[in-house]
């Protein structure tokens, strides 16, 4: 997501295959770490059309390590939780919304998103991401 030049504008990029899930079902769940933007207006870069976008819960992830360095086979392991109850901690519960964002896996979807890299070891801590849902008005 980033700021349009109108202030008012957030424009959202959307990894290809969240897009085509849009555009063939008509809503989707993002991963981002832009945190509960407000904005009167919402666009999808390169994708013209009238957006609903609502904050669901927040999502903890790191990495599991593996055996060898290699990228493709870097794990992660999520935990949700929304505003009301930050203690009610769902291990793993990212799996319910993978069948709505365009992602045939959670590991999959959490490779797209931006600043991955920072994402630590399981061992050392954790980064929050934002999980919001998106459908057509």
């Amino acid at each position: 997501m980033s700021k349009n030049i109108d202030a008012n504008i957030l424009e959202i990029e959307l990894d290809p295959n969240a897009l085509n899930y849009l555009k063939k079902k008509g809503d989707v769940y993002i991963l981002t770490d832009v945190q509960n933007p407000q904005y009167s207006y919402y666009k999808i870069k390169d994708y013209d059309a009238n957006l609903i976008v609502e904050f669901k819960e927040f999502v903890d992830v790191c990495k599991t390590s593996a055996d060898d360095s290699s990228t493709e086979s870097i794990e992660y392991t999520t935990a949700t939780f929304n505003v009301t109850s930050p203690i009610d901690v769902k291990k793993n519960n990212l799996r319910l919304y993978v069948e709505q964002s365009g992602f045939s896996s959670v590991n999959d979807w959490v490779k797209t998103v931006k600043n991955r890299d920072a994402i630590p070891e399981c061992s050392t801590g954790r980064k929050t991401f934002y999980l919001y849902y998106i459908s057509l008005k």
